[in-house]
């Protein structure tokens, strides 16, 4: 009888498994990994996995990165179900970050023990803070370009035989590009939905977040003028009125929408509803209500908007699934933000005239963490790549086209073999919301064809 795999000791029943049904026959593994990869004697982590074994006669696997930084593999959980029917002869293996989920975090405070859990709260941020600067050396090993050393482990020491590949979203579209950089094991390909920008691109980077939300927001607001039954809701046609909307809030002549719109601010509010199609659809009636009843908004954000982000409100059932802000803003501080040097005074004087915000730009303005040199890899040319296929929404306010072009562009001119798929009305994370158009070219790339230039998601909506 032959010996048993590393995987096969490795992973055992999760002890969530019976909790959730979609979990049921998961398999999970904790595993030491080098603190920093290049530093032998510098000590180890602990890396978290959660397996879900190959549904009918295995072929190979594929390792799925979470976005963020600082989200959890959990966020894959609520839709893992069909992407499992979609490849069902793949191990589907999903680790926790570095920083993350139930994988070593950057201060105690973050840990599932602690009196928040994962998550910060109250009177654990000073101490948690305090922690990560009295501990610079651990605190800055948690890079990029180390946790891409982690999955490149991760795949050597728990992988099998057949196919592998990498399937990143967003912020793990950026973490596979680096791990194809500097990886030891072979894959066969590398799948990255909502493409983030490349490093070196200082026109779509992290500072530039409200930027793209305006562009697409903008998007939405000229097909509502280009609709007569929409156009004709707004007196003198929903641009003039949105426009004047802007102009009475940069001006101060509208304090009262801090008091109705959740958080307190509009702009954000709109850009927090270009996530998803649902919300997206919503945009003209907000409008029309802080023009014209504000004191409405508040039920109607209750009853309408927030539902529209059911899908991602379900993925907080699970432990551990809170965001690492510290993690996030290490790595923003230290890589994906251009320009860590704006205050928050040079944030609302860019963003001012803009009609659709992030709350992201003004907070990392706040974000005080010990940074980490930028490594040879950062903004290095690309070589010897996977084929890969990228899949991108065109109505994404997170990681725009214009930027995924651009970062193809430059996989391309290192001689990449590139797909890109342009998923029409798409917003962030396009398997969440067209995966009949994502499982039709993966199949299609899977087997070395060429998958459809665009498809719609009109076409492919994801069940309500």
């Amino acid at each position: 009888m032959p010996a048993p795999t590393g995987e096969e000791v490795a992973f055992e029943r999760c002890e969530d498994a019976g909790a959730f049904a979609e979990l049921s026959d998961s398999l999970c593994a904790r595993i030491a990994a080098p603190l920093h990869p290049d530093m032998p004697n510098a000590g180890s982590l602990d890396l978290f996995v959660r397996k879900f074994p190959a549904q009918g006669e295995r072929v190979g696997e594929i390792w799925m990165l979470a976005g963020g930084p600082g989200e959890t593999g959990q966020s894959y959980f609520t839709e893992i179900e069909g992407f499992r029917a979609a490849l069902p002869g793949y191990d589907v293996f999903i680790p926790d970050h570095r920083g993350t989920g139930q994988s070593s975090r950057l201060c105690a405070g973050e840990t599932p023990g602690s009196p928040a859990g994962t998550a910060l709260a109250g009177e654990e941020f000073g101490p948690c803070f305090g922690e990560i600067w009295q501990n610079a050396d651990r605190t800055t090993a948690f890079s990029m370009t180390n946790a891409a050393h982690d999955l490149d482990y991760l795949m050597d020491e728990l992988g099998g035989e057949g196919r592998r590949y990498v399937y990143g979203v967003s912020y793990g579209s950026g973490l596979a590009m680096r791990f194809t950089q500097l990886r030891t094991v072979s894959v066969d390909a590398v799948v990255l939905d909502s493409l983030v920008p490349a490093l070196d691109d200082a026109e779509h980077d992290l500072s530039h977040r409200s930027h793209t939300y305006d562009a697409v927001g903008l998007a939405v607001i000229a097909r509502c003028a280009a609709d007569p039954v929409c156009d004709a809701r707004f007196e003198g046609g929903v641009n003039a009125a949105f426009n004047q909307l802007i102009v009475e809030i940069d001006s101060g002549e509208r304090p009262d929408l801090a008091e109705y719109v959740p958080g307190g601010n509009l702009k954000h509010a709109l850009g927090m509803m270009l996530d998803t199609p649902q919300s997206r659809a919503l945009i003209p009636d907000v409008l029309k209500l802080a023009i014209e009843t504000p004191e409405t908004l508040p039920a109607f954000f209750e009853t309408e908007v927030t539902p529209a982000f059911d899908l991602f409100a379900a993925v907080q059932a699970y432990p551990d699934t809170a965001f690492s802000i510290t993690l996030a803003g290490l790595i923003g501080e230290s890589e994906t933000n251009r320009r860590p040097e704006m205050t928050a005074e040079d944030v609302a004087q860019e963003e001012a005239g803009l009609g659709f915000t992030s709350s992201l730009t003004t907070v990392q303005t706040f974000t005080q963490m010990p940074l980490y040199q930028r490594d040879s890899y950062f903004d290095a040319p690309y070589e010897n790549l996977p084929p890969i296929l990228v899949l991108q929404g065109d109505l994404d306010p997170k990681t725009p086209l214009a930027g995924a072009e651009r970062h193809v562009a430059d996989m391309r001119e290192a001689g990449g073999d590139v797909e890109i798929v342009v998923v029409e009305n798409a917003p962030h994370a396009v398997w969440f919301f067209a995966q009949t158009c994502v499982q039709q070219s993966l199949d299609a790339f899977f087997n070395d064809q060429s998958p459809a230039a665009s498809c719609s998601l009109d076409q492919a909506m994801r069940p309500s």
